[in-house]
């Protein structure tokens, strides 16, 4: 029965290629233009490049392997239905063949359930807008934050991590959350930001035990997600104020106070068999801001984010319950730059980042920034990120074609990078040919550490109409 309903969505989804081949690529339009249905046919196949190390996750796919074979159909829609009132849905299926690829019983049925496939309605709200004040209400996705890659102030709606860890678009993971927000512009320069998910929490998304991205312990068939109850007392609360100073020096501060999406391993007691953990989302309050500015001068733009999280959790294994709070701080600077390089006669785009994160307060059994190996001793964490990009629309006739070399490299001696070619046709076709490399510290420290040895390359095809 599995195996016919993994068939029927493969059929599914090549029927809905088909239509959007033989169809035109704009979005279609109804109720005299009031109604527009777009959205996109998506399809990436992953292979990992080396074998594994043993006992740090996705042990069972061997170099050469498909890790990833996923399918996706999106539809979003949006009906206007009078100058103040706009309604927005966006749908998603997806189905992972590798389920199927490797065989049922290679996995536990929780995680088959969690992962093979997906249906899901991402958001659905209603926009409403009355003289200055700008109101969204229902399942959405709020944004915040200047940084790419890494997230700082963007901490509102919590990531889906399980079928392709970070490495995609936030857009594409994010989980949207039933919200109410409220937008006020108080001058045309300035605007006031109040947002709250009154009674929803959702902890991040880890894979499952044996899939390629499980995160050891966590997630559906590790140890269960923490579920909490839907009531007000586990929802969250925040405001933002943004305004442009002078002719465009964008700044923001905001406050917000929420659950900490991140798992934390927490020890509820002791029974004949051990001790009985728990994965906790303890409440932070996150107060911080952001700014953008273009520099004319170098041609460059210049952007920052900032954040004070206090009472931040962490594990430590001599606390009555295995976690210890701490007050952190987080800081990125970033520029980028549109630059002629001698590799191309038109334009390329260079963007440099630096991030740095801070544990205030010692303790010298703390384990922090993944560093088990170190409890107490590595308070700070440093990376930088740099992406070169440039496009040739003369190389193959009527297609761009893009190479790009993204990199995160962790002070440590631990990182990743992401070299990519991709080809876009159109509007709407666009194919997309990655390496990602990972690498960790000699001693087994930091964040990399636990996906060292899970590099892989991918083919992405994606059509969009729209």
């Amino acid at each position: 029965m599995r195996e016919r309903g993994g068939i029927g969505f493969r059929v599914f989804v090549l029927a809905a290629i088909t239509c959007c081949f033989t169809s035109s690529s704009f979005a279609y339009t109804l109720l005299d233009g009031n109604f527009e249905l777009k959205g996109f046919v998506r399809h990436i196949t992953a292979v990992r490049t080396e074998n594994p190390k043993g006992g740090l996750g996705g042990d069972q796919f061997k170099s050469g392997e498909v890790e990833l074979s996923k399918s996706f159909l999106q539809a979003e829609g949006t009906y206007i239905i009078s100058p103040t009132l706009k309604v927005y849905g966006r749908w998603r299926g997806a189905y992972d063949a590798v389920f199927d690829i490797k065989g049922q019983e290679k996995f536990s049925q929780a995680v088959i359930d969690d992962q093979r496939l997906e249906n899901e309605i991402q958001e659905l709200y209603v926009d409403i807008q009355q003289g200055p004040l700008f109101l969204r209400l229902g399942k959405q996705q709020v944004v915040w934050g200047e940084s790419d890659g890494l997230r700082l102030a963007d901490i509102i709606n919590p990531l889906d991590f399980r079928w392709h860890y970070f490495l995609e678009d936030w857009q594409d993971i994010r989980q949207g959350l039933p919200m109410i927000r409220a937008i006020y512009a108080v001058t045309p320069k300035t605007d006031l930001e109040f947002v709250w998910a009154p009674v929803s929490f959702k902890p991040a998304k880890f894979a499952g035990a044996g899939t390629y991205w499980e995160f050891p312990g966590a997630g559906i068939g590790g140890i269960p997600e923490k579920k909490y109850d839907t009531n007000i007392r586990n929802g969250s609360v925040g405001g933002k104020i943004k305004t442009t100073l002078g002719s465009g020096f964008d700044v923001s501060l905001y406050d917000y106070y929420h659950r900490f999406e991140s798992p934390t391993p927490e020890l509820l007691g002791f029974s004949a068999s051990g001790p009985i953990l728990d994965f906790a989302h303890p409440y932070v309050n996150s107060i911080g801001g952001t700014f953008n500015v273009f520099v004319d001068p170098v041609k460059t733009v210049f952007r920052g984010e900032a954040v004070y999280n206090r009472d931040e959790p962490f594990t430590d294994f001599t606390k009555p319950d295995f976690i210890s709070k701490k007050n952190t701080i987080s800081f990125m600077l970033g520029a980028d730059r549109p630059t002629s390089l001698p590799i191309n006669s038109e334009s390329s785009l260079l963007s440099f980042q630096v991030f740095q994160k801070m544990v205030l307060s010692e303790d010298p059994t703390t384990v922090m920034f993944g560093d088990s190996a170190a409890p107490g001793k590595h308070d700070t964490q440093t990376m930088l990120t740099g992406l070169i990009m440039t496009s040739y629309n003369y190389l193959i006739p009527s297609v761009v074609v893009t190479p790009s070399y993204f990199v995160v490299y962790d002070v440590i001696g631990a990182g990743w990078m992401r070299p990519m070619l991709n080809f876009k046709y159109g509007d709407s076709l666009s194919v997309s040919l990655a390496y990602n490399k990972f690498w960790g510290h000699k001693d087994g420290r930091g964040f990399f550490d636990p996906f060292s040895d899970r590099s892989e390359a991918y083919l992405d095809v994606k059509y969009s109409f729209q």
